[in-house]
């Protein structure tokens, strides 16, 4: 049978195609022949060790090892070019945690796994320890929290249900616990007692003991209180002082209230004028000072610890120190001279005594003169620059004694 030259066309391109589909699926079966198997036997793997993973390929080929773990990812070369052992990086082999691989072929990948690492049990314990807050109130109602995290030399937390011991010490009181971790920590709540002090806290794991920590314990809130007063004598003189002083304040449950408490004391007059002083706490006790009146009056005295707690109402009355002065005119009835001013033991007055003179003019008050005195005496000058001559009315009070003089000519 003679071909022509259409058929040989044909023939030769079924051939080439046939020749070309042979060789395509013969790479395909070469590169699905492709494999790995794991050699190491371990797949947990404690922290700080040397972690190896060795494979055996069926076909030499160039490989690289893809690590993923919660430090990130890495890409690591095999320990020499001739074989397939890899070995961890040694900051990812410190950590506990799961770490993921992947076998990278040239072309594709050849086995993917994971391994996990645990924390070191056979390295010394380490504790990390917190303590807070570092001061609560008595009574048994508030309390402080312990925890504690034992870890292993490389930081990784030890495992669940490692026993903890955790103890504390108050005034006579020493009190243990074991408890068992779990995700990662041991805590325990440790509540105030009803007096007030220092609880001092300590933990351990294995032969490991944690450093002494310690919580202030402050007394509860202040309970009402009584006050009371302390004066040399009760004479209005402007110049003694009085000193409020409150018993020792407590809590409910018997304790002397922190130092530095702030105690203020409200002071009212007869004409309903407030006054403050205020004191701080020593040993459980406030002392208020003020100086006395400058006249009669009685005060009513009220103690408070703002929002907390408060006195009962003290009352003192005080006692006219003065009862006249003398009042002198000279050099046209421009030096007004006051006093001397005497005491209640017909003494000089002390020093700074404050007296005021106010001056009027027309049934107008045009100008007061305020001055303290000195060896009993005061003086007050109207010069002629500013006063004018002609008739003047003044007032002059001392010591809750008030004089008023008439048509005073001024020349």
């Amino acid at each position: 049978m003679k071909l022509n030259k259409k058929h040989i066309i044909l023939l030769f391109l079924g051939t080439l195609i046939c020749t070309i589909s042979i060789a395509f699926t013969t790479v395909l079966k070469k590169q699905d022949e492709n494999s790995a198997v794991l050699l190491t036997k371990e797949r947990v793997f404690e922290a700080g060790n040397p972690i190896v993973l060795d494979f055996k390929l069926n076909t030499p080929v160039r490989t690289q090892l893809f690590i993923h773990s919660s430090f990130g990812s890495n890409v690591i070369d095999p320990d020499t070019d001739d074989t397939t052992r890899f070995t961890i990086p040694e900051f990812m082999a410190k950590k506990k945690g799961v770490v993921s691989y992947t076998l990278l072929g040239e072309t594709e990948s050849l086995y993917e796994g994971e391994i996990r690492i645990i924390s070191n049990t056979k390295t010394k314990v380490h504790l990390e320890s917190y303590i807070g807050p570092p001061s609560i109130i008595a009574g048994g109602e508030d309390y402080t929290m312990q925890i504690v995290i034992p870890t292993d030399s490389f930081d990784n937390p030890l495992r669940d249900s490692t026993a903890v011991l955790i103890g504390h010490q108050f005034l006579d009181i020493e009190k243990e616990s074991i408890l068992q971790s779990k995700d990662m920590i041991a805590w325990a709540n440790i509540f105030s007692y009803d007096q007030s002090g220092r609880i001092l806290m300590f933990s351990k794991v294995s032969e490991t003991v944690s450093k002494e920590f310690s919580v202030e314990v402050y007394p509860s809130l202040p309970e009402n209180f009584e006050i009371r007063s302390n004066r040399k004598h009760a004479y209005a003189d402007g110049n003694q002082i009085t000193e409020f002083i409150t018993s020792i304040i407590k809590d409910e449950h018997g304790n002397i209230v922190s130092d530095g408490s702030l105690v203020k004391f409200v002071i009212k007059d007869t004409k309903g004028v407030l006054l403050h002083t205020q004191g701080s706490t020593i040993n459980g006790q406030a002392v208020g000072k003020i100086l006395h009146p400058d006249h009669k009056d009685t005060w009513q005295i009220k103690a408070y610890v703002p929002g907390m707690a408060e006195s009962n109402i003290l009352t003192i009355a005080y006692t006219q120190v003065l009862d006249d002065f003398e009042v002198k005119f000279d050099n046209d009835n421009r030096e007004i001279t006051i006093g001397p001013l005497v005491s209640f033991m017909e003494q000089l007055i002390p020093n700074g005594t404050i007296v005021k003179m106010d001056v009027f003019k027309d049934n107008q008050k045009i100008d007061t003169k305020i001055k303290t005195s000195s060896d009993g005496l005061v003086r007050f000058l109207l010069q002629e620059g500013f006063y004018v001559s002609g008739n003047y009315d003044m007032q002059i009070k001392a010591l809750g004694i008030q004089k008023e003089f008439k048509n005073i000519i001024l020349q």
